[in-house]
């Protein structure tokens, strides 16, 4: 599809502009730079904004741009060539030639499970269902329907990573070293409630990048409005980092994260001049330090190709051993495997954080879409749908911290699936889509289907063990010699196919990537249900920020305990801030630092109102582990209670039934494994090493399941009957 220019952005309304007042209660809701320099006595005092209007420092002309530029480019002239050591930024495994071998072995499982697919579904409808027994020809239906529904997502994924089946630690192209382009970078780093000390080291990481071809400013987006950051950056004296902080009024919708980066973009970055062709917005969320040499990564793709729109790359989280990483935050298997098999389709998703994009296509599509509480999921298929490529870079240039609370993770997780659902459920959605190849197409829908085949998938099989076990009702009707052989090679070619990982990942990985999603089935129910009461307007979606808690690297400022102190009052329920930081951050402190508390509890109310009956995280997070505590529970006692009376019953059923039996008390097993890890998690000591062996224990006795259940199948072709009891 030939590449659509942009339309020229509409030009912002007209705005005004006022000098910083240090810092105060009366600066509330204005942009502040860190260099005071900027703002002459002698020059005429422009006229406050209007109430409600976005603050904002007056941006420099172009002429200024250039020509801080080229005195950025001569400091960094000695450090233009090209740093690719940052295989031990992150030592998350070995950097390492290609792995050509093991992507071949790879496609060869791909093209393998492509063969056995339709012969093992054949077999499975006419030879394994008990067509006239009815109740028996239902569930065995269903079941075998459930496996066909996991099959066509488990297809979806072969073909997005068959062409790219992994990558890691990537070069970035190179170009021609006689061509200098020159870019003007604006890094955005939006923040809210999260550590000051989180906040301004990322910013610094941001300032510290480096590359010959670009002039880089960094803008501090508080949502928050906290005092003490604008002070802060004020002393710093750097003027190119510089403190926005936008205006909200009650009643008028704020769209969290991609409201707060379109206001920074719309009324302040090019508040005075349209985008230009060399203009980039880059995106770091308030806890993810960059590594120097993100730039020199980053902008060869975007010089490389005049198509390319947005350049993704992972994430990386220091809280987060790889081996025990129970919640798959480091998310491996989807940075390092789904989302190469995406870029080899320039059809890359975007993830919110560590990206780069050009701001003349962004613009035209609207600037971050609002529509969904996951806006970079959205804006990636905009950009896409629109003709633009969405790229990947497979290195690990940027770390951060993961959310360790469950209560945290389950919110997260919840937030991600509920935007997805809500773009499924737009009618625009279709309207983008439609515009897209078919196999772009279907990369984008291939998100939305692995929320949906666990939501159907698992419960599924979560009761058929059960079933077989006190009902004799089996999903099959009896284990032939075929259908065990056509078994084993598909479910082998499977695993293969969603797992497969090359050799610098721990062999957990494909595993923990796996048994999440089972970890998250009632949060993801949850989600789903959220996203359709919202769509049919019984309930309004809300962006909710994920806490940080830091590093802990790098001390707590005595400003922060001040700041509390200063805006000491009662919690508002369910707001989490007090009635002065709602006063402020709502623009309701006048010229004296106070505030009317019955205009305070009006707009509550009113906020309230607007977001409809919100539920408590707590109470979210107690069902989740509620729900684990049933399913482990009632699975040891199936499992136990299964295996004593099939060991002293056993001639009563019968040797083929007994060894569906015992497969079916391996599959309980099977299916308690991720909730036991979960449950381990909550309880146990939070300590790399426990979760290290907790999750070394739950894959061993996971593979020795396994390794019972084709043990019994291939025993009882080889002799007749089973040698497992």
């Amino acid at each position: 599809m030939p590449p659509r220019k942009p339309a020229p952005p509409k030009k912002p309304p007209k705005k005004e502009y006022q000098k910083a007042a240090g810092g105060n209660l009366k600066s509330r809701g204005k942009v502040v730079s860190s260099s005071e320099d900027n703002y002459s006595e002698e020059e005429e005092e422009e006229p406050k904004p209007k109430r409600g209007g976005t603050l904002a420092r007056k941006p420099k002309d172009v002429s200024e741009d250039e020509a801080s530029m080229s005195e950025e480019s001569e400091e960094t002239e000695e450090e233009s060539d090209f740093d690719d050591d940052v295989g031990g930024y992150a030592d998350i495994g070995e950097e390492g030639p290609p792995d050509e071998l093991g992507k071949a072995v790879y496609r060869l499982m791909v093209i393998a499970y492509f063969v056995l697919l339709p012969s093992y579904f054949w077999y499975r409808w006419l030879y394994t269902i008990e067509w006239d027994v009815p109740y028996r020809m239902y569930y065995q239906t269903t079941i075998c329907v459930a496996e066909m529904f996991g099959a066509i997502c488990v297809m979806m994924l072969a073909v997005i990573r068959f062409p790219q089946p992994w990558a890691y630690q990537q070069v970035p192209p190179r170009v021609n070293p006689k061509i200098k382009p020159k870019y003007f970078v604006h890094i955005c780093v939006p923040c809210y409630n999260e550590p000051s000390d989180i906040v301004f080291a990322t910013c610094e990481s941001a300032l510290s990048l480096r590359h010959e071809w670009a002039s880089v400013k960094v803008y501090m987006l508080d949502d928050g409005r906290n005092m003490e950051r604008e002070k802060k950056v004020m002393m710093m004296g750097n003027e190119r980092l510089i403190y926005l902080a936008r205006n909200k009024w009650p009643g008028v919708p704020i769209h969290g994260k991609a409201g707060n980066i379109n206001s920074a973009l719309k009324f302040f970055i090019f508040a005075k001049k349209p985008p230009r062709d060399n203009d980039i917005v880059i995106i770091f969320d308030a806890d993810m330090k960059a590594h120097p040499n993100f730039l020199q990564h980053v902008l060869p793709y975007l010089e490389e190709d005049p198509q390319t729109a947005l350049v993704q790359t992972p994430q990386h989280f220091f809280n987060v051993d790889h081996t025990g990483d129970v919640f798959n935050h480091q998310n491996s298997t989807f940075f390092f495997g789904v989302q190469t098999g995406l870029d080899a389709w320039r059809a890359t998703v975007c993830c919110g954080t560590n990206f780069a994009v050009r701001a003349a296509p962004l613009s035209a599509v609207g600037w971050f879409p609002t529509e969904s509480i996951t806006e970079d999921f959205l804006l990636s298929l905009k950009l896409t749908a629109s003709g633009w490529h969405c790229r990947y870079h497979g290195a690990i240039l940027t770390t951060g911290e993961a959310p360790e609370d469950l209560r945290q993770i389950f919110k997260q997780r919840s937030r991600w699936c509920t935007g997805c659902f809500q773009v499924f459920f737009q009618v625009e959605t279709f309207m983008w889509v439609r515009q897209l190849p078919a196999i772009q197409m279907l990369c984008y829908f291939n998100s939305i289907m692995g929320y949906l085949s666990t939501i159907i998938c698992f419960p599924v099989f979560l009761i058929v063990p059960v079933v077989s076990v006190y009902t004799k009702t089996h999903p099959v009707k009896e284990l032939t010699t075929v259908l065990v052989i056509l078994w084993i090679s598909y479910f082998v070619t499977l695993i293969a196919v969603v797992e497969m990982m090359p050799r610098q990942f721990s062999r957990f990985t494909g595993f923990l990537g796996s048994k999440v999603n089972y970890i998250m089935w009632w949060c993801f129910l949850k989600a789903m249900w959220k996203a359709v009461r919202g769509r049919l307007g019984f309930k309004k979606i809300v962006f909710k920020v994920t806490e940080k808690k830091g590093d802990g690297t790098v001390k707590r400022e005595p400003a922060e305990k001040e700041k509390k102190d200063l805006l000491s009052s009662d919690k508002n329920p369910g707001s989490g801030l007090s009635d002065a930081e709602i006063a402020v951050m709502y623009g309701l402190v006048d010229e004296n630092g106070e505030y009317d508390e019955d205009a305070v509890q009006m707009l509550q109310e009113q906020l309230a109102e607007a977001a409809g009956p919100q539920e408590d995280p707590r109470d979210s997070t107690r069902h989740d582990m509620i729900f684990h505590w049933v399913v482990f529970v009632s699975g040891f006692i199936v499992a136990v209670a299964g295996g004593v009376s099939k060991t002293l019953d056993t001639l009563q059923w019968g040797w083929d039934n007994t060894v569906l039996a015992n497969i079916s008390v391996a599959w309980v097993i099977i299916n308690m494994v991720p909730f036991g890890m979960a449950l381990g998690y909550a309880y146990l000591p939070h300590n790399k090493n426990v979760h290290g062996l907790l999750v070394s224990l739950s894959w061993t006795i996971y593979a020795m399941c396994v390794l019972f259940c084709v043990g019994a199948m291939l025993t009882k072709v080889a002799y007749g009957n089973p040698k497992f009891m």
